[in-house]
């Protein structure tokens, strides 16, 4: 992560919530910087790091990592949510389609849809017969994400356990409920002179 995103991230939940926020604690000493129990919940997201391991390198206790890590999550969502958690809007489709996709000859594209596995290095013992692909060789966990060419992730979904591919997983998705349900906004695009109007889709960039 960029410095300036972290510094972004520790800033903006400092003003929301005072938890992050340099306090005197019940000893009158200061007690733990923004800057450590952002870091400290960022690292257990990251590498999947148990909480007493963060201890040793941001000297915080297993207890308040567990709990910055709650305090982190909650106000990530409350602070980023509206703007970087959510669905596209109709001006983020005609963005989308209008600028970027026919900028690079893909007019209709809205993004482009994959699957990849993740390997899980500190995956519990009891679960890695269920999480291991024979192809693989290692635990893994399949996400599927739709992003932009502007690197945005609109959607992202992990698939569950077991031998999962891009079928099965595409079937337990819900990144084509509002489509099927016809709920999905009506854009318009040209292909070859022809104007069509229909609902919005995702081009697959497996195929």
């Amino acid at each position: 992560m960029h410095r300036h995103v972290f510094l972004r991230i520790v800033t903006a939940l400092g003003h929301h919530d005072e938890y992050f926020q340099m306090r005197v604690d019940a000893t009158s000493k200061m007690g733990l910087s923004p800057l450590q129990k952002c870091t400290a919940a960022i690292r257990m997201l990251a590498y999947g790091s148990p909480a007493d391991i963060v201890d040793k390198y941001v000297r915080i206790g297993e207890c308040t990592t567990v709990e910055c890590l709650d305090k982190f999550v909650r106000g990530a969502n409350e602070v980023f949510g509206a703007e970087y958690l959510r669905r596209p809007n109709n001006n983020d489709v005609d963005h989308l389609i209008h600028q970027m996709g026919e900028a690079r000859e893909f007019p209709g594209m809205l993004g482009s849809i994959d699957c990849t596995h993740w390997k899980w290095k500190n995956c519990l013992v009891t679960w890695k017969g269920k999480l291991c692909r024979g192809d693989h060789g290692k635990s893994t966990i399949m996400l599927k994400a739709v992003a932009s060419q502007d690197i945005w992730i609109w959607h992202a979904f992990f698939g569950i356990a077991g031998s999962n591919n891009d079928i099965n997983v595409l079937n337990q998705s819900n990144v084509f409920n509002d489509i099927l349900e016809g709920q999905a906004p009506m854009v318009q695009y040209t292909v070859n002179k022809t104007p069509y109007h229909v609902r919005y889709f995702l081009t697959d960039g497996t195929s």
